[in-house]
């Protein structure tokens, strides 16, 4: 990173910014072209949750190229100034780098689909997802390599 002095290098900083997230947004690549998709997840302080249909553009690039980068983002904010050039915005941001992993065994597939269900629901017992449920769609495993922040504007 370029600015050391906005680099996070906390942990429970960078964790915090990931569970406070509403979305996240997964970068792939198709080729030589980038594709991202805004995507809802979930977080078990380990590795990065998320379900998919059966079929789809993300399912076919993922088939080719597993690698796959991740931003997080909350409290995005622009702040003005007189000259429009002396603008700058307010922002605490993570991203990680790693494999998405396809996750093929049921018991893993309801663990990681609870994870997304706890990141959204606001108390309640956990849910308990249906055989059908669970074959209907596809879980994602993220496999964490690298995980990076940055904060603005808030120092």
């Amino acid at each position: 990173m370029r600015r050391k002095d906005k680099q996070i290098s906390d942990i429970e900083t960078l964790h915090s910014v990931i569970n406070n997230a509403t979305v996240c947004r997964v970068g792939l690549v198709k080729g030589d072209r980038p594709y991202i998709i805004p995507l809802c997840f979930g977080f078990d302080g380990k590795n990065i949750y998320f379900h998919s249909a059966k079929s789809g553009e993300k399912v076919e690039i993922l088939k080719v190229n597993k690698n796959v980068c991740v931003e997080f983002e909350q409290d995005v904010s622009i702040i003005e100034s007189e000259k429009p050039c002396n603008w700058t915005a307010r922002y605490l941001t993570v991203v990680v780098h790693g494999r998405a992993e396809l996750v093929d065994e049921p018991e893993e597939k309801k663990y990681g689909l609870g994870q997304i269900v706890k990141h959204y629901e606001v108390g309640g017992e956990q849910y308990q997802f249906t055989d059908e449920e669970i074959e209907r769609v596809l879980v994602y495993k993220i496999i964490i390599e690298e995980t990076v922040g940055k904060i603005s504007g808030m120092q």
